[in-house]
């Protein structure tokens, strides 16, 4: 869309004539709703003529602004948009910020020296948060220029490895995530800070013959090949000499602190010591000592803004002290960190007074100059109803320019022949023309948050939001690489005491990966052997050893039970006895299984249609990037149905993986072909979850979707299970409700069942009752042994999505003694980003004290209690008031195991957690990380107890392992 469209017609009438001149004054204050912001700072730089300033944008979070950067780079294409991200962690936090966000961080510090030397001929925006603006830095940043690698020059492959390690990479074996390199002969693996797939250098001889990226799912390359490398630090406290002399001279003034002091006077990066920055380094600075001189500061919502820096430096103080108090017994003196804390907003704002500062927000504020635009957001609409297409119809009867904005062409289509069917006239246009035909709606793909109207400017610009209430966040669009998985072992992802299971010998221990020479004289030559640990043959004498070569690898797999085994003896008759058994019970069910296999496959099911343009469409609308594993199911679940024997799939992936997508598009393949279907789900929770996500793909659509849960009135039931025996209701989302006798279908043809683990054997007889014919869908985090049975045999098919979102950020996994400083802060710090925290405490007895004490620590929280002695209505209702946000702190027993999806959750307490099994505490953990916000998990232990070996094991692999 080009400038002279939209914004050419907002920038007329009174308002934007005033405001020209008043751009000119050094403050001034310009009172318009949130949604214009970016169509705002675009005006800005056209009023300001051919040379426009740099602008420096301040946003009042970190989503906010990420949303302007996608906005901006739609509305101002030859802009360049610089984003200045803050950390995940906050200053005084013993945890690290991720390598990406300090890789952008030094990525924009880097252009902003280029710029403060030479002024840009074309408009930059820098974009970064409060948080990010209120936060020092280590000064010097500047002093570690980015690596630059050329295909076609040469390197000494040590020496690079070696500024590698000074630019903060770690050196793996395996490269699988950003700051981590690996080198193997003449080959160099790197996954770059800033880079969105990790990359592969190969040499010969010194020349860097290629630069290919490859996916680290399996290490596989792309065809996708690269001229060039940059490669910016990966931590921000780089260890100099300097900074090694300074850690070596505390280590004797802080005894606490040895350990960590003494790897970093090693120049051995700790995690958390960007902790230490204002101690070890020469200075802390601010952001505005690197900005070019002649910038305009643009300062959103600055009510919010103050707000939320003064949350943030109590909630940073309250980590002061939590995290270093008890580091500072036996000091000869106090840490001084103080210079490493957020400054305060008053501070900030005198760091702003040389330079222009402009304002926005819905609110006239004191300033020497005010400039209120008179433009108003847009009320939600109930849809595309009447009342939409009416109120439309009256703007272009004022004479204004009607803009639909859409995040999808397949929507901007569908919305297209709504109007034209309410009877109005309604383009899809790549740009908005020039000169536009009157009482004509324009409609473009945009990612625009929100609508306004503006009468003054004759304007009005709708959005997906005000039509369906719901905006779907759209990730950079990130480009996919092949992957392809293979079954054997890799030796490299095999840690001492992982257990494998032989093919031959039965259950072992992996100890290490040895060389052993063999042949004798010319024919000598040496080989990898993997060692396994076997159970010792009699009692006191040493355990058996297995050599196992690497190219023997398909005689192993890893042991995937749920506990921990017993190991086999080496030549026993133990694992011998337990395949016998195995077979025993295969043969027994093998009849009944058969006979299940054989009518499925003789009866007669619906072979549904290939796609339709629509389907295209809705899978084109997904916001996010789909997995490799995601794309195989889906095509294995539409060729499974449009076979005439009935489908009979389980889908197996963890939490967060992208079932629910697979089963959205399977649907909306049945309901295009004139079939109803149904979904089971265990919890009224996944009924309006599932409900809400399902309206929202289907947007636009003429897909009829209800729910039927213990949350419906009688009234909204009846028409429900009316409008399924007439046929009016395409997809119905339910609880064992659907089961019961009074729900007739008129013509259904899928049944999606969520969570199958979780109904009982009474459920599934009556499914077995409505499924003959009928395609089944099961999806399933954790399938029963039954299942699986039916899927290993080939009774029933089955799908695995193993690969996780490739854009989701490992857990902030935070071990320690339990501490009610650290608790406080840890709670503050995620409302201070408006999230919500989960507090596990196991015991039922003292679960209402638990949360009374929480209560008393943090009182602007508003805490609920959850745990399995309530009764079940009662206990639903929490959990969906908690899913609601009309709670903060959720104190709960282990009942958040499973089948509880709050994607604003993002903090998770763990009070006691050495009683906890791994399992466990990897599937708890697994309640967080589920949306674009960073993810934080603590692990408290007694601190007046010793741990033992058990415990303090499982909570060190939990810590170690903190990837989905």
């Amino acid at each position: 869309m080009k400038k002279h469209g939209v914004l050419a017609r907002l920038g007329q009438g009174y308002p934007f004539a005033k405001l020209e001149s008043s751009l000119q004054n050094p403050r001034i204050s310009i009172v318009s709703p949130q949604s214009t912001n970016s169509f705002l700072l675009t005006v800005f730089s056209e009023l300001k003529g051919e040379n426009p300033p740099i602008q420096l944008v301040v946003a009042s979070t970190g989503r906010e602004a990420e949303d302007i950067e996608q906005e901006l780079a739609f509305l101002d294409p030859t802009a360049e948009i610089l984003l200045f991200p803050s950390w995940e962690t906050l200053p005084h936090e013993r945890l690290s910020p991720s390598a990406e966000t300090v890789g952008r961080r030094y990525q924009t510090i880097a252009r902003l020296q280029e710029l403060a030397n030479e002024p840009p001929a074309h408009q930059v925006y820098v974009l970064l948060s409060i948080r990010a603006a209120l936060q020092p830095i280590i000064s010097g940043l500047e002093k570690f220029p980015p690596l630059s690698l050329v295909q076609g020059q040469e390197y000494l492959l040590p020496e690079l490895a070696l500024k590698l390690v000074e630019q903060a990479y770690q050196r793996v074996d395996m490269v699988s995530r950003r700051g981590e390199f690996a080198v193997r002969g003449g080959i160099l693996d790197i996954f770059p800070t800033t880079a969105e797939h990790a990359v592969r250098l190969e040499f010969f001889g010194d020349e860097l013959e290629e630069i290919r990226e490859f996916a680290v799912s399996d290490q596989r390359s792309s065809a996708t090949k690269l001229d060039s490398l940059t490669l910016y630090p990966a931590r921000e406290l780089i260890i100099t000499p300097s900074v090694a002399a300074k850690a070596r001279e505390m280590m004797h003034e802080f005894p606490n602190l040895s350990a960590m002091l003494e790897k970093i006077s090693l120049g051995i990066p700790v995690d958390g010591m960007e902790s230490l920055a204002p101690a070890l380094a020469d200075k802390m600075i601010s952001i505005f000592e690197y900005l070019p001189k002649h910038l305009t500061v643009v300062l959103l919502s600055p009510e919010k803004a103050a707000a939320r820096a003064a949350s943030l430096v109590e909630t940073n103080e309250e980590f002061l002290h939590a995290a270093w108090d008890a580091a500072m017994d036996g000091a000869s003196a106090p840490i001084d960190l103080s210079g490493g804390g957020f400054i305060d907003f008053a501070t900030f704002n005198s760091k702003l007074s040389k330079l222009q500062l402009v304002t926005l927000s819905p609110f006239g504020l004191d300033s020497e100059e005010v400039v209120n635009l008179g433009i108003l957001e847009i009320p939600n609409f109930k849809g595309v109803d009447a009342s939409a297409i009416e109120w439309v119809a009256d703007q272009l009867d004022q004479k204004h320019l009607v803009v639909v904005s859409a995040q999808g062409h397949g929507t901007a289509e569908r919305l297209r022949e709504v109007f034209i069917q309410g009877q109005l006239q309604a383009d899809l246009v790549d740009e908005i023309p020039e000169n536009p035909k009157p009482k004509t709606i324009y409609l473009i793909q945009a990612p625009f948050k929100r609508g306004f109207v503006s009468e003054n400017s004759k304007l009005t610009v709708l959005t997906n939001t005000e039509y369906y209430s719901q905006s779907s966040y759209s990730s950079p669009q990130v480009r996919k690489l092949s992957v392809k998985r293979g079954a054997a072992v890799d030796p490299l992802t095999l840690k001492a005491g992982d257990f494998v299971v032989h093919e031959i010998h039965g259950i072992g221990r992996f100890k290490e990966l040895v060389q052993r020479t063999s042949g004798i004289g010319a024919r000598q030559h040496q080989r990898e052997y993997l060692l396994i640990e076997y159970a010792s043959p009699k009692r006191g004498y040493p355990e058996d050893t297995l050599f196992v070569p690497t190219d023997q690898l398909d005689m192993l797999t890893r042991y995937i039970g749920g506990e921990a085994p017993v190991i086999s003896k080496l030549g026993g008759s133990d694992w011998a006895r337990a395949k016998g058994n195995a077979r025993k019970a295969v043969r027994k069910i093998a009849i009944d299984l058969v006979k299940l296999y054989s009518a499925r496959m003789n009866s007669k099911g619906y072979a549904f249609a290939s796609d339709t343009p629509w389907q295209h469409e809705l899978e084109e609308a997904f916001p996010f990037q789909e997995t490799p594993d995601q794309l195989t199911t889906i095509d294995e679940v539409k060729r499974d149905m449009e076979k005439p024997i009935p489908m009979d799939r389980l889908l197996a992936g963890d939490v967060g993986y992208g079932k629910t997508e697979v089963a959205v598009r399977a649907a909306f393949k049945a309901i295009q072909d004139g079939k109803q279907v149904a979904m089971l789900v265990p919890t009224t929770l996944l009924v309006r979850q599932h409900t809400d996500t399902f309206l929202e793909r289907f947007a636009g659509f003429p897909v009829n979707v209800k729910s039927l849960s213990r949350f419906q009135t009688a009234k909204e039931v009846k028409e429900t299970i009316a409008g399924l025996a007439t046929g009016a209701v395409d997809l119905v989302i339910g609880t064992h409700r659907l089961l019961s006798d009074t729900v007739k279908f008129r013509n259904l043809g899928l049944i999606i069942i969520d969570e199958e683990q979780r109904f009982g054997v009474e459920h599934k007889e009556k499914l077995k009752a409505i499924k003959t014919n009928v395609d089944i869908l099961a999806m399933s985090a954790t399938p029963i042994p039954r299942t699986l049975e039916m899927a290993i045999t080939g009774i029933r098919e089955m799908s695995t999505l193993a690969t996780p979102p490739e854009d989701r950020h490992p857990i902030l996994t935070f071990i320690g003694g339990y501490s009610q400083k650290q608790v406080a802060a840890a709670i503050r710090r995620e409302l201070i980003r408006e999230g919500q925290i989960f507090f596990v405490h196991n015991r039922v007895a003292t679960i209402e004290k638990a949360a009374n004490d929480l209560a008393k620590l943090v009182p602007e929280a508003r805490i609920a209690v959850a745990h399995g002695q309530m009764p079940e209505a009662a206990l639903e209702q929490v959990v969906v008031d908690f899913w609601e946000k009309k709670f903060d702190v959720l104190v709960s027993t282990t009942i958040i195991e499973t089948g509880i999806d709050i994607p604003n959750a993002n903090t998770l307490i763990i009070d006691r957690a050495e009683h906890f099994g791994l399992s466990q505490l990897h599937q708890i953990r697994g309640r967080v990380g589920r949306s674009r916000e960073r993810a934080y998990a603590y692990f408290f232990y007694d601190p007046s107890k010793p741990l033992s070996e058990t415990s303090h094991d499982r909570l060190a692999t939990i810590a170690q392992n903190n990837e989905l």
